[in-house]
């Protein structure tokens, strides 16, 4: 199959993307179901919305066949993929840089098949489906199931001191953004600083986010500077 993925210089890795909307035909008829079910406001001012405006028509397409591409994904074929770019670190992936990787429970099975087929990649995946009590323990137990994933709660200022605490208790890496001046989640955690946008180091996310960032194994809350 034709895997549908980008090679991001800022990550300085590879990642897959899904609509953020859902995308319609001329008619009117869904041809691509939109993935950022569980956004908060302050989603309305990410950064990708921006480039979708700019240019609908050609992100649109794209995003149809991404989703094609995510719903017939297996990991072995993703694996085929990633072991062909030789030039370009495939250590590390993104899911997702644009959209959300956990829309449904369908999403779960695919993410495990992702997981169980490339055990020597580390999957790096923020995600606001900790909103959902549908989904959540599904995504917890991936986290204690597959050292391979790296899945944050994406938060902002929105969320609460009870949510952050609840996140907390449940062993939650997380990421913020919204604040600039928030250098400690709610529950007095601090905050480390992503090194991509507070010193503008591109391909950070590949070369320095281990202890402390967003690949750490461990516990973390990494705070996006606003951009």
């Amino acid at each position: 199959m034709n895997v549908e993925h980008r090679y991001c210089a800022d990550l300085d890795m590879f990642a897959i993307d899904r609509p953020i909307n859902t995308i319609r035909d001329g008619g009117g008829k869904v041809i691509a179901k939109g993935s950022c079910v569980w956004k908060t406001e302050p989603c309305d001012k990410c950064f990708n919305l921006k480039f979708m405006r700019m240019y609908k028509r050609d992100m649109d397409a794209k995003d149809v066949r991404n989703e094609r591409s995510w719903q017939g994904l297996t990991g072995k074929a993703l694996r085929a993929t990633l072991d062909r770019k030789h030039k370009r670190q495939t250590d590390r992936v993104r899911l997702m840089s644009r959209g959300e990787t956990f829309r449904d429970p369908s999403d779960i099975i695919r993410v495990r098949d992702l997981l169980t087929e490339n055990p020597d990649r580390l999957f790096w995946i923020p995600t606001r489906a900790w909103r959902s009590r549908r989904m959540r323990p599904l995504i917890v137990a991936i986290m204690r199931e597959f050292p391979n994933a790296r899945i944050q709660a994406s938060t902002d200022v929105t969320t609460t001191r009870e949510e952050q605490a609840g996140l907390d208790a449940e062993g939650w890496s997380t990421m913020f953004f919204g604040d600039d001046e928030a250098f400690e989640t709610l529950t007095g955690n601090e905050r480390s600083l992503c090194a991509k946008t507070w010193e503008q180091d591109k391909g950070a996310c590949a070369t320095r986010c281990g202890k402390g960032g967003c690949f750490d194994k461990g516990q973390t809350h990494v705070h996006l500077k606003q951009h």
